[in-house]
């Protein structure tokens, strides 16, 4: 019995070596003490990779079979992918990171680095896997916020791909031609996809009552379409969606949708009516120009933004009532809507500016209230709006600057405040304002451009050969000799003095502010001319070939001298810059071929350019 047991006991023993023997030994990170040495050790979420051991006369295999990396060191079995060499890339640096701006390798499978130089990887530039016809599979990182224009226009072997939720922007073509693409996901973050962005991406397109989807976003619509309902998780109507739909007469926007894109509704000849929910938040550029039978829209409180050309050529468009919450009207927003006859803001609006050509041509347009929070009026907004006869500001009114020809061919303008918080006004601003009776310029006012109000004849008078606005001398009699100013200018405007070659003296009061750019210009026969104390500024140009100029000098109030302020005054001997001035510009005093010396106050932090070039 005794015999049995020990023989059992043997027996065990021994079926229990054979099974540790058969059991796989624990993979090593390196070399344990059993001296086996794993070539390729490396591991992916905690999971430890490794092939055959390199160690002398042993071919001991461990989990190949389980994680087995392809060429690209691509784990199918649990998705490890490394980061692909950063010098398979070429990167920008751009706000914020880097971009990727173009892929240099031939791999089938592709992780961006998430990080470059220390700095993050922001955005896949244009063109960066373009026409990589090997590529297969590509992952993007989390700090990736923008996929630039044909980012991978042309990649035919891509079958997938995850746009992280970091991704705000898809591009104008950036899958276009990716004809192996089969499925994707446009997360919640995107907030624009460009046009064509998907194009002949057949196998990710869905079609529904005539209209193409990518995800959940409209892409496209049959140009015969009539009226169209989107699908109710549609987050977005991406750019071109709707363009040219010459047929369509009306459309169904879900609450869902967030984003009208570029161009999505331009050309819609036929729609005359359209409800635009409250969860889009920005309309895009060019979104309904041409829509001219459109005779009224109604824009709701969510939408913050009204980009460029947006109702651009809407001509049956009459009236439009812009929300609160709208805090700029982009470039030719509403340019050319010659039936638009009103335009009215809230009482609590946040618009702060009103942008290049933003009502131009709005000829129907006879009145219009700008909002106190606008600090600026754009070149063009109003110009040849010459129905409008009235434009006023509120008593708290912001507004620091009127653009070049803002408003430009407005005939029928008879009056405007400019309001106390306004420092320039741009050049032909008010050109040809013929009707202009009555203007008050504003002592905070600093510059006045060339021509500002050039044919407005009634508002300009003349004294002693010089014509003023108000309390700006804004031109001169080129033949005049000598001008005495009357004592209360406030200001020279640009160009006021421009090519007046007989003007060999000037005097200039101590209520004057500023000299403008190019005042004196080629005045060839000015002698000498005497600075108030009074100025605080001399333009760009201001003196440029006053060829006779033999010495100047800048009082302490001047802070800047402008580009080229002095430039070619060659019989110019001696200036003398005072303390105060911090700044000398560009070509300030180039070819001022008779000046042998200048002294430099310390309170000079940047000179130009060229400042001092051939003297």
């Amino acid at each position: 019995m005794k015999k049995l047991l020990l023989i059992l006991f043997a027996l065990v023993l021994c079926l229990g070596v054979l099974a540790a023997c058969d059991k796989p030994t624990e993979p090593p990170k390196g070399e344990e003490p059993h001296k086996h040495t794993y070539s390729d050790a490396w591991s992916y979420n905690n999971v430890e990779h490794w092939h055959a051991c390199t160690g002398t006369n042993c071919t001991e295999k461990a989990d190949t079979a389980a994680h087995a990396p392809d060429a690209s060191g691509h784990c199918t079995t649990c998705g490890y992918l490394p980061e692909t060499d950063p010098s398979m890339f070429t990167f920008e640096e751009v706000d914020g990171g880097y971009e990727v701006t173009k892929y240099n390798g031939s791999a089938t499978v592709v992780k961006i680095p998430s990080t470059y130089n220390g700095k993050q990887v922001v955005r896949i530039g244009s063109d960066a896997f373009s026409r990589c016809s090997s590529l297969t599979s590509i992952e993007i990182p989390d700090s990736v916020t923008s996929i630039g224009d044909c980012a991978f226009l042309g990649c035919t072997s891509l079958t997938s791909i995850e746009i992280p939720d970091s991704v705000t922007s898809i591009d104008d073509y950036a899958f276009s031609g990716c004809t192996s693409l089969t499925s994707i996901e446009i997360p919640d973050s995107v907030t624009s996809i460009g046009e064509d962005a998907f194009k002949g991406c057949i196998g990710i397109i869905q079609e529904e009552n005539g209209v193409s989807y990518v995800d959940k976003w409209a892409i496209d619509c049959d140009k015969s379409v009539t009226s169209v309902m989107l699908r109710s998780n549609a987050v977005g109507i991406g750019d071109s969606a709707f363009e040219d739909c010459s047929s369509l007469t009306s459309i169904e926007i879900p609450d869902s949708v967030t984003n009208i894109g570029w161009n999505a509704f331009s050309d819609c000849t036929s729609l005359t009516s359209i409800e635009i929910p409250d969860s889009v938040t920005s309309i895009g550029g060019a979104a309904f120009s041409g829509c001219t039978s459109l005779m009224s829209i109604e824009i709701p409180d969510s939408v913050t933004s009204i980009y460029f050309y947006a109702f651009g050529g809407c001509s049956s468009l009459t009236s439009i009532e812009i929300p609160d919450s709208v805090t700029s009207i982009g470039i030719q927003a509403f340019q050319w809507c010659d039936s638009l006859t009103s335009v009215t803001f809230g009482d609590n609006s946040q618009l702060t500016s009103i942008d290049d050509h933003a009502f131009s041509g709005c000829t129907s347009l006879a009145s219009i209230e700008i909002p106190d929070g606008v600090t600026s009026i754009g070149n063009r907004a109003f110009g040849d709006c010459s129905g409008l006869t009235s434009v006023t500001f509120g008593d708290n009114s912001q507004l620091t600057s009127i653009g070049e020809n803002a408003f430009d061919g407005c005939t029928g303008l008879a009056s405007i405040e400019i309001p106390d918080s306004v420092t320039s006004i741009g050049d032909w601003a008010f050109w040809y304002c013929t009707s202009l009776a009555s203007i008050e310029i504003p002592d905070s006012v600093t510059s006045i451009g060339y021509s500002a109000f050039s044919g407005c004849t009634g508002i300009i008078q003349t004294e002693n050969d010089v014509s003023y606005v108000d309390k700006w001398a804004i031109d001169c009699d080129s033949s005049v000799m000598s001008v005495t100013l009357r004592s209360n200018t406030i200001g020279i405007g640009d160009r006021a003095f421009e090519y007046c070659t007989s003007l060999t003296s000037i005097k200039i009061p101590d209520s004057v502010t500023s000299i403008g750019n190019y005042a004196f210009y080629r005045c060839s026969s000015l002698t000498s001319i005497e600075i108030p104390s009074s100025v605080t500024s001399i333009g760009d140009r201001a003196f440029e070939y006053c060829t006779s100029l033999t010495s100047i000098e800048i009082p302490d109030s001047v802070t800047s001298i402008g580009d080229g302020a002095f430039e070619d005054c060659s019989s110019l001997t001696s200036i003398k810059i005072p303390d105060s001035v911090t700044s000398i510009g560009v070509y300030a005093f180039e070819d001022c071929s008779s000046l042998t010396s200048i002294k430099i106050p310390d309170s000079v932090t940047s000179i130009g350019v060229y400042a001092f070039e051939d003297c």
